[in-house]
């Protein structure tokens, strides 16, 4: 896949293009760097960029927007050029836009950079606005890059330290890995980077240069060591990660209040530059010192602030024992790292897998991040990419019938990661499924699932399991499968076409405003299910969708969709994989989440099975046992007695041996409450 990723990082001085062809799948990404640009802001939109640091009105931001997305589309363009391709080739373009404010604390963060502009004159979907997921899960918003550091850079043997130093400066600490994020991976902003320095240089030369070339400047100053200690006194400096910061700390407005400070004292303005630049390698240097495990073996720098010879100079000083290098040496220009960076998180979204480290942000769970923007000549089959990924072929498993067969295994089990982080983000709607259908079936309504092939089955495995497992009657929880009983063992070809059947087999179940209809399809649009949940819907029943894609006909029609996108499957088109496992999941977790609910466990005991069997009459006793445990302390034999004394009933002979009461004391309790032990249980208080 040819995607471009598109970085203006906090110097706000241009906009870094790379072209890089991406293939596989986490923790196995294959990158090949096609082309590098820097695109140079003209000092007008840098001088409107700037403005919008500290007073953009809302017209100013809108029309500051808009200018962005053409620059933006324009360094696409030139990037593509670079790379002896036309815009036709691309497949995806990642933008991370212009960070203009970014406040964790509030959970607000703005980059601008319109992306229907680049779309429009690229052609291309764009993927954009990254942060604002991250945030929304509680975390920081950045640093992002961890998460491609680690896929791309992190070593089997060496702890690796991989410091960007842009307007501001981060890092990403990496333990040794072979495969993927490894555990105690660090990433956070240190403090300033470049920001302060550009300020300074731009004071020293009356706005002639932008930035310090080299270290110039800071190398003709000397370091006021008396400046440079109350600078180090920042509180932002001594707070642990996770944290993030930005031009809203360390921007003009501090760069102002230090050089006023500074000629006060009579320091040159070469002297001001080299204390800033002094004041951006010791804070590095303190954050290696203070927050990580261990020295890394290798310190692998980025981002313009790498080109300054000086500020490399002091960071070797205050690095010793470290090997302090430039990315270059792994085949990424230092300006070109974070512009590769978006590249594979604008791949990861497009391919529906997290792209957030929550070690790194501080985010409650991995999500997906950013907005996906259609490209101006997308095409049916591009459409699809977007919307019916479990159709797509997996660039992660092209060559799986020619591999080892070991590897052959790993690359399915590399793959079914991402299922339990598909199911992951669909957290929310599942809650809401389970309390919706748990009320319904309170007021004596039923669950019923329905679906086609594998999904048909799945429905009817779960619901086959709910009467020994929570002693629900049998027509409480129903599964139906198109083509009927016979397809539970066979396929039945043409029966999942039949939107007549599925409508036809609601209507016979006489479904009613009581009732939770779960449709149940990998691909979304599977007719018998829409027919289905059309008739369970014009009765006025809950609809629930539990598809495997985004933007589909079903997530139209139901009440609520949970759509876990695991990605394209091992095998295009075999549903039964990942999609199923998926399906599986959910459906485990609906049964499961509304038998809790309807009281259906004591705790995490199942106190209504039913003793059918030898192996169940032996969990009888055990239940009844651990249930009693911490109160009474009476032994599965014990526990056997009573539960005979109970005509069998678990809950029974644990209300009566908790509350001390008769058996038939303790099932009119029990009726009283409603059939919950717990509730039974409190009535004493």
């Amino acid at each position: 896949m040819i995607v471009i990723g598109l970085m203006s990082g906090t110097s706000a001085d241009g906009i870094d293009a790379v072209v890089v062809e991406l293939q596989g799948a986490p923790p196995a990404i294959k990158w090949d760097l096609a082309a590098h640009t820097h695109v140079p802001h003209p000092p007008a939109l840098r001088g409107e960029i700037f403005a919008a640091f500290e007073k953009g009105s809302a017209a100013q931001l809108c029309r500051l927007n808009v200018e962005l997305g053409r620059a933006f589309g324009e360094a696409a363009l030139q990037v593509i050029a670079a790379a002896k391709l036309t815009p036709a080739q691309v497949h995806l373009i990642g933008s991370h836009g212009q960070t203009i404010w970014h406040d964790p604390e509030a959970g607000a963060t703005l980059q601008l950079g319109e992306a229907a502009v680049i779309a429009e004159m690229t052609g291309s979907p764009v993927v954009s606005n990254f942060r604002p997921r991250d945030m929304a899960a509680g975390g920081q918003g950045a640093p992002l890059v961890a998460y491609v550091d680690a896929l791309l850079f992190a070593h089997p043997r060496r702890v690796r330290s991989l410091q960007n130093i842009g307007g501001i400066a981060n890092l990403t600490y990496l333990p040794p890995s072979e495969l993927g994020p490894p555990p105690g991976l660090l990433a956070f902003d240190t403090g300033p980077g470049n920001a302060l320095i550009d300020y300074a240089a731009g004071r020293a030369t009356d706005g002639q240069w932008t930035f310090d070339r080299d270290g110039a400047l800071a190398a003709q100053g000397r370091i006021s060591q008396e400046l440079l200690d109350e600078l180090l006194a920042a509180p932002y400096l001594r707070q642990p990660p996770p944290k993030t910061t930005g031009r809203e700390l360390f921007g003009a407005q501090f760069g102002a209040q230090v050089w006023e400070q500074a000629t006060a004292r009579g320091l040159a303005p070469a002297d001001i530059v080299a204390t800033l630049t002094a004041f951006t390698a010791h804070s590095i240097a303190r954050a290696y010192r203070d927050f990580l495990p261990q020295p890394p073996a290798e310190v692998i720098l980025s981002g313009g602030g790498a080109r300054n010879l000086t500020l490399l100079a002091m960071l070797r000083e205050r690095l010793p024992n470290v090997r302090v290098m430039l990315s270059d040496e792994l085949g990424v220009a230092a300006e070109a790292k974070e512009a590769l960076a978006f590249a594979v998180l604008a791949y990861e979204t497009w391919h529906q897998r997290p792209g957030n480290l929550p070690a790194a942000t501080g985010a409650s769970r991995r999500v997906i991040l950013g907005h996906i923007t259609p490209g101006g000549r997308i095409s049916e089959s591009a459409n699809q990419r977007i919307t019916n990924t479990t159709e797509s072929r997996n660039p992660a498993t092209m060559d799986i019938d020619i591999v080892p067969t070991l590897e052959m295994a790993r690359l399915m089990n590399v793959e079914d990661r991402h299922v339990a982080e598909a199911v992951a983000a669909e957290l929310p709607q599942i809650a809401a499924a389970i309390d919706a259908i748990a009320a319904r079936m309170a007021q004596g309504g039923r669950l019923i699932y329905m679906g086609a092939g594998s999904s048909g089955r799945l429905g009817i495995l779960d619901a086959a399991e709910c009467p020994p497992t929570f002693n629900t009657s049998p027509g409480q929880v129903v599964g139906l499968i198109a083509g009927g009983e016979s397809a539970i063992t066979h396929a039945i070809e043409g029966a999942e076409d039949d939107a007549a059947a599925g409508a036809g087999e609601i209507a016979a179940l006489n479904i009613s405003r009581q009732d939770s209809v779960v449709g149940i399809a990998a691909s979304g649009r599977t007719p018998y299910v829409l027919g289905g949940l059309e008739q369970a819907r014009q009765r006025g029943a809950l609809t629930i969708g539990l598809v495997g894609n985004r933007a589909t006909a079903i997530e139209n029609m139901a009440d609520i969709t949970i759509a876990p996108v695991a990605g394209p499957e091992v095998i295009a088109g075999s549903t039964r994989l990942k999609a199923s496992t998926a399906q599986k999941m959910v459906l485990n977790m609906l049964s499961t989440g509304v038998m809790i609910r309807l009281g259906k466990t004591f705790g995490n005991l199942m106190v209504d099975v039913q003793a059918t069997n030898a192996k169940l009459r032996a969990r009888a006793r055990r239940i009844v046992a651990q249930a009693a445990e911490s109160a009474k302390g009476i032994s599965e034999e014990e526990a056997g007695v009573l539960l005979e004394r109970c005509n069998g009933q678990v809950k029974t002979a644990i209300v009566s041996i908790l509350a001390e009461l008769s058996p038939e004391e303790a099932r009119r309790r029990l009726a009283t409450a409603g059939g919950i032990v717990r509730r039974a249980l409190r009535m004493d208080e």
